[in-house]
């Protein structure tokens, strides 16, 4: 009698071994298939401030488009928000570019005040087999956020050459 209920005791821990494996199983299958990345579109997008804006002024950015595969036709679209203004370059353009050749379209863009901004550029390319595929890049512009001085460590002067102060252990 003791051996039968020892029995039916391992079959149960059998029991629950396997459905805690077959948890831990579905549960890792489930984060490796929620923090799968998906594939990047063939287009290679880049922006980059070229000139920090005087407040106010003009910012000047580039957006650098590599199109990696061949294409009917591509798509760039700059978006700003509703305080700035897009002073130079075109908001939309639509082409074809070579496969692996960087074009670069420059805007220039009113910043009126030190607030942070952030502008979207948006490709999209049209595959010869009739697919699309879009791409986003965001650049933030933070006019008050430009580099700090740096400070110069104290010195003093004695018998004609300089001699550095560390303070400290």
């Amino acid at each position: 009698m003791q051996d039968e209920r020892c029995n039916i005791q391992d079959s149960r821990c059998k029991i629950q071994d396997v459905r805690l494996l077959t948890s831990v199983f579905c549960l890792l299958l489930s984060y490796l298939f929620l923090t799968a990345s998906k594939p990047l579109p063939p287009i290679d997008v880049a922006m980059e401030l070229i000139k920090q804006p005087e407040i106010p002024g003009a910012a000047v950015i580039n957006v650098k488009v590599t199109p990696l595969i061949e294409h009917s036709s591509l798509d760039v679209q700059i978006k700003i928000p509703e305080k700035l203004k897009l002073t130079g370059g075109a908001e939309k353009w639509n082409g074809v570019l070579e496969m692996d050749k960087t074009q670069t379209f420059q805007y220039n863009v009113y910043i009126p005040d030190n607030d942070i901004y952030e502008i979207k550029a948006s490709v999209t390319l049209k595959l010869l087999t009739g697919e699309t595929v879009k791409r986003e890049e965001i650049l933030e512009i933070n006019p008050a956020g430009k580099k700090k001085a740096h400070k110069k460590m104290p010195v003093k002067k004695g018998d004609g050459r300089g001699v550095i102060e560390f303070k400290g252990e």
